[in-house]
Order: structure tokens, then sequence, then C-alpha cells
């Protein structure tokens, strides 16, 4: 059959792009129902799956091993599938009955995982369905970037705002994608993803054969006037590439986007001391481009996490870069509402000491961010005016995957403003554990802090571990809607990643 474009009737009059098998109208409403049978059965099976701890605990040990959580007392569970008690612990802890003073699974090996500071609630999972509905005036398809960061200032960021009703697409699959945006090349559109959009998929050539083949095939590249926005609670983005250069005004909304993986990662003898292995291609890279909203979305490693890759030349042969980085004079930038999850080298803001004319530019807007077994760089600035504030960070200084290192890096001439953050790290215990001077000695930046929390006391920016110049040299152009810092976590955790919105 001949290729012919489909005027979809659902929802309400949407078009799709140009495929190549056209179902008759009658079958095509057939088969709704079913899909919708089997997405129901779907998710009604992940409900039903049984957790081994309280939803955000994080497993520290087996039964008979022992947790070091640190000087202040934590929640603790004790148990498996959904069957625990739950104890306010601190210092070395085994993973004991004796220890919980009961044994909610008897005769079955149990875990044991720490969670919140004590005095704290242990959050409910945010409902996904039925998606936290926006206030009222406010469609997720049309709203502008609000009036609280960087890609509110100058004219503003609505992405595909301005869309007629024929410059609306819903796109499954990479052929469609990629058609909708070269269709569009920069006229108002917005594109709303269902289900899964694999780039490698058999409409767009299948596994990457090479790594010139994975840079060519792997690339989704956003015109300007664009909003890109996942559809219900499951729409994924997996082995691609997205990036945002050289344009004006993008959404990025609602979406899981599995970090991509370089097929090819390349030895650098000469990075650090004992060289180590590097790879290509972020989640999302902003290069060169104005007014850019990233909000609502979910970045993760999963399923292809680094405890999976080979040891060579004594490092790990990981394939993952960058989760979203911004760099080359990108301005206007607000990153919002968003989970990074098990990932290492997560955002870099500025990509170079030597790119100089960065100076001056990089503005950037870090709020509602859920940072959860990240490693470091969240972010990491170099020359840039960056607002960091509201953001929730959890890990591990000693986990065995994704452990902690640092949270945010002050690079090379970065100005930071960092306001009511709220980092529950296990095993930090001073202010440098979370912050770090990133590069020489010779090459510094500044930063201030005001009301944020290291598990649970003042984060102590200026003190002996964490002594950083304060002259920023420059002031908020907006008003930022501070939360309590005492009140982050929960906001964090019911507001932030993808699913959470109520897309038409």
């Amino acid at each position: 059959m001949s290729k012919k474009s489909l005027q979809w009737p659902y929802p309400a009059y949407i078009r799709t792009i140009t495929i190549s098998t056209i179902f008759k109208k009658e079958t095509l409403m057939k088969l709704l129902p079913l899909a919708a049978l089997i997405s129901t059965t779907l998710l009604a099976s992940s409900a039903a799956h049984a957790a081994d701890w309280p939803e955000n605990f994080l497993k520290c040990a087996a039964q008979g091993g022992t947790c070091d959580i640190g000087t202040a007392k934590r929640q603790m569970s004790f148990g498996i599938k959904n069957k625990w008690v739950v104890k306010s612990l601190s210092g070395k802890v085994a993973c004991t009955a004796a220890t919980f003073g009961s044994d909610p699974y008897p005769g079955v090996d149990k875990k044991c995982a720490v969670g919140p500071l004590d005095g704290t609630t242990p959050p409910v999972t945010p409902p996904v369905t039925p998606p936290v509905t926006p206030p009222a005036g406010t469609d997720p398809l049309t709203q502008a970037a609000p009036a609280t960061g960087w890609a509110s200032y100058s004219s503003g960021t609505r992405g595909g705002a301005a869309a007629t009703q024929k410059e609306i697409y819903l796109v499954g699959s990479p052929s469609q994608l990629l058609a909708a945006l070269k269709a569009q090349a920069g006229k108002p559109a917005q594109i709303k993803v269902y289900g899964t959009i694999d780039m490698t998929a058999s409409d767009n050539g299948g596994a990457f054969k090479s790594a010139s083949d994975q840079g060519a095939r792997s690339l989704i590249s956003i015109p300007s006037n664009t909003t890109l926005i996942g559809v219900g609670s499951d729409a994924r983005i997996v082995n691609a590439r997205i990036m945002i250069k050289g344009v004006d005004n993008v959404v990025v909304r609602n979406l899981t986007i599995a970090n991509p993986c370089d097929i090819a990662p390349k030895w650098d003898p000469t990075d650090g001391s004992s060289g180590n292995w590097n790879s290509e291609y972020d989640g999302v890279n902003i290069d060169k481009s104005t007014h850019v909203w990233i909000d609502h979305n979910t970045f993760t490693d999963a399923p292809r996490t680094d405890d999976q890759f080979p040891t060579e030349k004594g490092k790990l042969k990981q394939c993952h870069d960058g989760a979203l980085d911004v760099k080359n004079g990108s301005d206007y930038v607000t990153v919002s509402n968003n989970v990074f999850e098990l990932h290492e080298k997560n955002t870099l803001v500025g990509s170079s000491d030597s790119t100089s004319a960065d100076d001056g530019h990089l503005t950037v807007t870090f709020h509602g961010n859920h940072y959860k077994q990240v490693t470091s760089r969240a972010p990491r600035v170099r020359f840039g005016k960056v607002h960091v504030y509201n953001n929730y960070y959890e890990g591990d200084r000693n986990a065995r995957l994704y452990a902690h290192h640092y949270s945010i890096g002050v690079g090379y001439k970065a100005k930071i403003v960092s306001q009511n953050n709220a980092f529950d790290v296990i095993g930090a215990s001073e202010c440098g554990d979370v912050i770090e001077a990133s590069g020489s000695s010779s090459k510094t930046g500044a930063i201030i802090d005001s009301g944020s929390l290291l598990n649970g006391a003042a984060l102590g920016l200026g003190g002996a571990s964490c002594k950083f110049s304060n002259a920023i040299g420059w002031t908020l152009p907006y008003t930022p809607a501070l939360l309590d810092t005492a009140k982050v976590r929960e906001s964090v955790l019911r507001n932030a990643g993808a699913g959470k919105l109520s897309v038409r």
C-alpha cells in the first residue's frame, strides 16, 4: 500500500504522521478498546508487584548484614514482599529481627532499607492514575514557563503554544516523530508522544550498526517554537539523543527519557591519573539555544544501569554520558520538577574552562527536581548565572551502584545562588560532601546559599570544608516561589517526574 496521510479521529482531530500501513476506520475503532484493556491489565499487574521496602527507601543490607547510616536517627525498614516494620535508628545497624523487635515474615530472608530522617513520615507513592490535574485555565500543551525561573525572562518560553489545529501531532514511532519535526521546521508545533519511541525500532532501521550509525539515527533535533510532550503516564523515548541546538522557544515535558548508551565507548589514557572510558551522547543537550523549559520529565539509566557493564583497563566501561547538559552560551533555561535517577555524570552547565564566551551567559534555573542515586553534577557549573532552589537530593556515599560523590559542583567562574535545597545523603557529614570545588584551585567559582539543609541540619556553606567566594555578581531577575526547606522533600516527591501532567 502506498504511503498516505491519515486524519486520526481520536482524540479530537489530532493529525498523525505519514505511515506505511493504514487500517480501515472500522478496524481501528475495534482495536482501540483492546489496546485500552491491555494497557489497564499491564498497569494493574505493575501496581500489584510486591515491594520489599517502603516507597523512596533505599536498600542498605540483606538480613544478617549491617547498615552504617551515620549519627543522625533515620527511619529504617526490615521486611520483604509488602511486609515490614519501621524503626528509627542510627549508627551501625544489624539487619536482624532482634534489632527491629519483630519478624514480619518468618522463615523468609528479609532486607533492610533506609529512609528519611527521624520525625518525617514515609511518603505515600504519588498518584499516577489519575494524573495531577493542572490549575484551572492551565493547559500543559500551551502553558508558559512560570515566572519563577530564567525561562520566563525576556520574551518568555511557550514552545508550540501558538500552534494551529493542523500543527498538532500525535506520534508513536520514530518515523512519525521525525516526520513531524521536519514538517514544521520552526513553525509553532505541538508534538504529543504516546507509548515508547525507540530509535532502534524497525521503522528507523533497527539496532545501531556502528558508532557513526548511532550518531546519525539516534538524533532527535528539536526546532524552534516546539512543544514535545508525553501523553499519559508512560510516554518514553529510548536509544535517543534529544538535541536542542541553535534554536529558541522549546518546551519538553512529561516524558521518561532513557539516557542513551554509547555502543562504542572510547579509552582516553590522559583522562585522570590512570585513564578512563568516555562515551558520547546526552539524554538532552541544550546548545547555543534560548528560552528552553525542561519540566516534569524522568531521566534514568534504567534499564541499562552501570552494573551491567564490564571492567576493562581497570575502569568501568560504562556507556553513558550526561543526562542533561547546557552549553555554548545558552540562555533563559528552566529545569523544573524532573526526576534524575540512577546516573553518574548528570548535568554540565558549561562544557569547558576554555569556552570564555560562556561568561555572562548560561542563565539556568533548577528547581523542584528530585536527584535520586545520582553520583555527581547536579549540576556542575562553569561561568553560568545559575539558580538552584527547592531541589531534593537523596543518595548514599557507600552505595554499591551510583555512590554519591557530590551534588553541586562549583567550577570556573560559576556564579551560583542556592536556596532551600534539601540533601538527604547517607554518609555525608559536612557541606563539603555535597558542594564541591570542581576544577583546579586556580580556576574557582562563587556560590551563596540560604536555608539549605544537610540531613536535617544547616548546610554550613562557608565552614572549614566548604569555603567559596560569595562574589556572584548578580541578583535574581525574578521572584522564586520558595518553599520552606522542611517541606521540600514531600513537595518534590509528590510533584516531580513524568506522568504527573494531564495532557489531552
